[in-house]
């Protein structure tokens, strides 16, 4: 999921990283099926097995139910699966109607099957378009390392099979289900997964922070919103601005990892100055906190802006308790010099605004805030 395209426009919604699954209303059957016949077993496979399966002839996996679309994935497509597993992510569970032992036709997974048959059995796949293991671009199966191929075929995953008996309209529920009544991970929830242990409970700590969740109200955990708020405050506070490049949803992964990185006494450091950046921006801006402004200085709405919420945090973030102080004391030269960032020129609204991880407007708005601090930490006599 591209980070750019969530935040770009800032003038949405809090809630524009919520996935939303339009009602369509379906008809209840007439005739529904008794859920006690419902029947399935699970077990865990190695992808091994499947293989076999495809390898029979003729094959003892149909991959072409009459329900089932047709194939869809690009080359490119494929070949991310394939480096998936090569890259040991898990594998989501595949479902079949097992009715027929040697006959299983597949109710949920046939786009990584079809994969699987075309680079493994078949073999007319070449690998393209990999993120992380670009060595390998162009090979095809035979002549990946046999270390690689061990991995494919030592993966392990869940299969749910229907047994005999089980009404066949079941099949087409648990197909409709699966494919119209989920939504997909979003990109903070990915990086969740990703990164457990220390990484993940820092971020969750941070987020469960009173002195953040008084100032964002309307950032809210589902989903993790209020995680992925934290995780572009940590991997600018510890990568720092000027080492970004795009992509922002790269950089921010790459931010959870240094949590790994770091010892338990700058990992403290870095939540205290997090807690004291939320306390001074709650003092300096009140409700306006990580909104923008119009021409007049005015709150243009009452909505959370992440590029603003990234420039402050970090900034303040970076300033001692004593500096914080004196900025608190500037309070109103803080907040005039805030307001004329939107009342000279369009340049940092822009930088706020649009395309904000781009490296170029990233670099600009971090600078400009970075000088406004500066500016205001003399006291006044």
């Amino acid at each position: 999921m591209q980070e750019n395209a969530l935040i770009e426009d800032n003038d949405q919604e809090i809630t524009e990283n919520e996935i939303y699954i339009e009602e369509n209303n379906p008809v209840p059957p007439e005739h529904p099926f008794d859920p006690k016949q419902v029947k399935f077993s699970t077990m865990s496979l190695s992808l091994e097995n499947l293989i076999r399966r495809m390898k029979d002839v003729p094959p003892s996996i149909n991959l072409r139910p009459e329900f089932q679309r047709d194939e869809i994935w690009t080359p490119t497509m494929k070949s991310l699966l394939i480096e998936s597993i090569l890259l040991r992510f898990p594998l989501p569970a595949f479902y079949f109607d097992g009715s027929k032992e040697n006959d299983w036709e597949v109710i949920d997974g046939q786009q990584r099957l079809i994969t699987l048959r075309d680079f493994v059995v078949e073999k007319k796949l070449r690998l393209m378009g990999l993120e992380y293991l670009k060595p390998l671009e162009g090979l095809s199966y035979d002549e990946l390392p046999r270390d690689f191929q061990r991995r494919i075929e030592e993966a392990q995953f869940t299969v749910f099979l229907m047994e005999a008996g089980t009404p066949p309209k079941v099949k087409f529920n648990i197909f409709r289900r699966i494919n119209t009544g989920s939504a997909p991970l979003s990109s903070q929830e990915i990086r969740h997964a990703l990164n457990q242990g220390k990484p993940a409970t820092t971020v969750q700590e941070m987020a469960n922070m009173s002195s953040f969740k008084s100032i964002t109200p309307s950032v809210k955990p589902k989903r993790m919103l209020d995680r992925d708020f934290v995780s572009h405050f940590v991997a600018f506070y510890l990568k720092g601005y000027k080492s970004y490049k795009p992509d922002m949803d790269t950089f921010l992964n790459e931010g959870m990892e240094e949590i790994d990185k770091i010892s338990e006494n700058q990992r403290q450091e870095m939540i205290a100055n997090f807690d004291n950046a939320m306390k001074t921006i709650a003092s300096l801006m009140g409700e306006d906190a990580f909104r923008k402004k119009v021409k007049g200085g005015k709150r243009a709405r009452g909505i959370i802006n992440k590029a603003l919420f990234e420039i402050w945090s970090v900034c303040l973030a970076k300033r001692t308790v004593a500096e914080c102080k004196v900025l608190i004391k500037n309070k109103n030269k803080v907040e005039q010099a805030f307001s004329e960032l939107f009342t000279k020129s369009d340049e940092f609204t822009v930088v706020i605004s649009l395309a904000t991880g781009d490296r170029t407007r990233t670099l600009k708005r971090f600078e400009i805030m970075e000088n406004l601090i500066q500016n205001n930490l003399h006291e006044n006599h």
